[in-house]
C-alpha cells in the first residue's frame, strides 16, 4: 500500500512551531534546520518529517518514538530494521511525503512557473523534447517530465550519480541499470505537478491521498517525540 500525505506551508505560529521542533526533535536534526537561511526552507523540512511521522503512526501503526532513521552512502534516509520506504519533496508552499510498504519509492513535486525550456534540453532525450513540444501545454509537459525523472532518481537512491539524461521516460516508465520504475502522476493541486515512482505498477486501489491542515500537523508535532526518529 502507498500513502501520499501533503500539507501547505504557512507563516502562522512560527515561533511556537520552531520551539516545539527544538524540544521534540534530535540535536542533529535541529542543527540541520538551523542552517537554513529562509524560514520557509526550515519549516518545509520539519513539515516533511511530521508528514512522515503522522503517516507511519496512523497508517502503519508504528511506534515513531522508537523508530530510528539512518542514511545510505548516497545520503538517502531510511528507517532501520523496517520494510517501510518513504520519500519527501517540497516546492514553494506544498510539502509531500510518500510512504510505501511495497518497496522503494520516490516522489517529486514542482510548482509550475514560467521558464525557458531550452535551458534544460540537455537533461532530456530527443524523444522527450519532442513530446514536450508536441504537447498542448509545453510548460506543463516539461514539469511532468522533470518530476518523473526526479522521482525515479529518488526511488533508485543513487542521487546525483544518475544524470537525468542517462535514461528516457517511455509510456510512464523507465529503466536504470536493468531496474524498471513505474510512474504515476498525483493530482494534488492544479498549480503543481507531482509524480511518484516505484518498481511496481501503481493502481488507484493501492494508493491513498491525505491532506493535513497546518493546525492538525502542528498539533501532531507538539505532542510527539521525534528524537530518535529524526
Amino acid at each position: 500500500m502507498i500513502h501520499v500525505l501533503f500539507t501547505y506551508l504557512t507563516s502562522e505560529n512560527n515561533d511556537e512551531f520552531f520551539a516545539n521542533t527544538h524540544h521534540n526533535f534530535s540535536q542533529n536534526f535541529n542543527e540541520k534546520v538551523s542552517k537554513y537561511k529562509r524560514w520557509q526552507d526550515a519549516k518545509s523540512t520539519v513539515l516533511g518529517r511530521l508528514l512522515l511521522g503522522y503517516g507511519l503512526k496512523h497508517f502503519y501503526k508504528q511506534d515513531i518514538e522508537n523508530l530510528k532513521m539512518n542514511f545510505s552512502k548516497d545520503k538517502k534516509p531510511f528507517l532501520e530494521d523496517s520494510s517501510i520506504h518513504f520519500n519527501i519533496s517540497h516546492s514553494k508552499e506544498l510539502i509531500v511525503c510518500a510512504i510505501s510498504s511495497a518497496g522503494t519509492i520516490g516522489i517529486d513535486v514542482e510548482k509550475i512557473s514560467d521558464l525557458n525550456i531550452e535551458d534544460f534540453t540537455e537533461q532530456f532525450s530527443e524523444n522527450e523534447i519532442g513530446s514536450m513540444h508536441n504537447s498542448s501545454n509545453t510548460l506543463k509537459s516539461f514539469y511532468n517530465h522533470w518530476t518523473q525523472k526526479e522521482a525515479i532518481v529518488k526511488a533508485n537512491g543513487s542521487g546525483l550519480h544518475i544524470p537525468l539524461n542517462s535514461f528516457e521516460i517511455n509510456n510512464h516508465q523507465a529503466t536504470i541499470a536493468d531496474e524498471c520504475y513505474y510512474l504515476k502522476e498525483i493530482p494534488l493541486n492544479p498549480q503543481y505537478i507531482c509524480n511518484v515512482a516505484t518498481q511496481n505498477i501503481i493502481s488507484d486501489n493501492v494508493m491513498t491521498l491525505t491532506s493535513l491542515n497546518s493546525e492538525l500537523i502542528t498539533g501532531f508535532g507538539s505532542c510527539n517525540n521525534f528524537k530518535s526518529f529524526c
